[in-house]
């Protein structure tokens, strides 16, 4: 079993702004959310921390944080550091690792070359299994446990977040590119993938718009499934027959 250390840590405030080093200060790491302070936490999201390793950054001659990490560790094999695996770091945290970052054209001017050459190498997003501190120094070793990888394939990852929503619960599109990890520019193309799903296979008369409104152009029967799970639903004042809400307050899914 290999063993690696936390070379160092960043936090991301808020979407756009920049990273702020926080590896003379250690981070928080809370069970089933991320990184605590930082803007991608969230319990549904399967990008709730990047993790890098160093021996990938020095390949490009990057400095750390470039590439917009939270922890950057150094002496994992490249073999070893795959979606599925688990990390474990310090004292008790533990990372399940989901699927490779994506790069993005916010990393570009630090690159100096194509954004394609970095396809794989711009670290591995995870979420948090168990929570804890952590601080440079601490030593990472991958656990003999595995988790399922998620796959790099945008309509794969909704199939799985579909399939994750609870009976009598509902998600808009809002929640769905969340669960999925991807930009909320995918909002688009949620109809279409709504479309091409099959509704015997996935729950998918669990989804709704931003009001709670359901989507019978592209979801069959979705006011019958839904009042089959005890969803209760208000008639709206609309000449469209199939016009009902309901209250995402109280049926919304928010990942707990």
């Amino acid at each position: 079993m290999s063993r690696a250390t936390i070379q160092a840590l960043f936090l991301k405030p808020a979407k756009g702004q920049a990273l702020v080093d926080v590896s003379a200060l250690g981070m928080a790491m809370q069970q089933g959310y991320g990184i605590v302070g930082d803007c991608n936490a969230h319990l549904l999201s399967p990008r709730q921390v990047l993790v890098l390793r160093r021996e990938d950054l020095d390949a490009f001659k990057l400095h750390p944080g470039d590439l917009r990490e939270n922890i950057v560790l150094a002496g994992l094999p490249e073999a070893e550091f795959v979606p599925g695996a688990v990390l474990h770091v310090g004292k008790c945290v533990q990372i399940r690792l989901t699927f490779h970052c994506e790069p993005c054209k916010r990393i570009a001017h630090v690159l100096g070359r194509p954004i394609k050459e970095i396809v794989g190498k711009r670290g591995i997003l995870g979420t948090v299994l168990a929570g804890g501190e952590l601080r440079c120094g601490d030593a990472v070793v991958v656990g003999a446990e595995t988790q399922p990888p998620l796959s790099h394939i945008p309509y794969n990852r909704f199939l799985s977040f579909i399939a994750s929503v609870p009976y009598a619960k509902v998600v808009s599109y809002k929640e769905i590119v969340l669960g999925m990890g991807v930009a909320n520019s995918f909002m688009r193309v949620i109809p279409h993938y709504l479309q091409k799903t099959d509704p015997e296979q996935y729950p998918i008369h669990r989804v709704v718009d931003t009001q709670g409104h359901l989507l019978p152009h592209y979801i069959p029967n979705q006011l019958e499934a839904l009042c089959a799970e005890g969803i209760a639903l208000v008639k709206l004042d609309s000449l469209e027959p199939a016009a009902y809400q309901l209250d995402l307050k109280r049926y919304g899914w928010r990942g707990k």
